[in-house]
């Protein structure tokens, strides 16, 4: 065993950081994947002559037996970014459950979304942070004597298009977010919680601290040129 560890070690050390790191990664996505209860999975539009395939950039496994259905610009992790060799988690688990993400939106590692039943759907164009939770079930019946049983009333949770949510962001069942809003880093929003297009939050519980500005504001070329 100790002359084998000592292959391996010679191995890693002779190998270049970024390959091995590469490396390393890529295995740990397949791996999560092999696992995955793959046929919930859809990936949705795109070009239809081309195959789909899933964005994975860090490890992220599906499990349950509703449905997972993605579009085919969705992005799972990020390489340069706190835990990208975490995995992600996203269970629809009864099947009647859905979990949906729309096109070119991106959530970051160590995500975790769990659906029961209502549903979880995330918008297009959408920026999430890391280790965001969504549920849409308080997970257990909160009734005493009854908290072994499952949540009897799941509530959809909805996240509207071009939503920047911050790092450790939790959406309890029920949150409705609406477009361009944005919600800062540690908030939690309550069940029910809605917060109108364009709104700020922060928060634990969450509330409405500012609005953001609807102005397409335009970077000049030269200054992306310079940078």
């Amino acid at each position: 065993m100790k002359l084998r560890l000592a292959r391996y070690s010679a191995l890693i050390s002779a190998t270049p950081a970024f390959e091995l790191e590469s490396l390393v990664r890529g295995l740990l996505v397949h791996y999560f994947f092999h696992v995955s209860n793959k046929p919930i999975v859809e990936v949705v539009g795109g070009d239809p002559s081309q195959p789909r395939l899933l964005n994975l950039l860090s490890p992220t496994v599906f499990k349950g037996r509703g449905r997972i259905r993605l579009a085919s610009t969705a992005v799972f992790g990020w390489v340069s970014s706190p835990g990208s060799y975490s995995c992600s988690y996203l269970e629809a688990r009864n099947p009647d459950a859905l979990i949906e993400i729309g096109e070119r939106s991106t959530v970051n590692n160590s995500a975790s979304l769990i659906a029961e039943g209502a549903g979880i759907s995330i918008g297009a164009r959408c920026l999430i942070g890391t280790e965001f939770q969504a549920l849409d079930t308080n997970a257990h019946d909160l009734v005493p004597g009854r908290r072994h049983l499952p949540d009897p009333r799941t509530r959809q949770v909805l996240v509207g298009n071009d939503v920047f949510i911050g790092s450790r962001v939790t959406l309890l069942k029920g949150c409705r977010i609406g477009d361009g809003a944005v919600v800062a880093a540690g908030s939690v929003l309550p069940p029910g919680f809605e917060v109108p297009p364009l709104a700020i939050v922060a928060g634990n519980p969450a509330r409405v601290v500012g609005r953001v500005s609807d102005r397409r504001q335009q970077v000049p070329v030269a200054d992306v040129e310079m940078k």
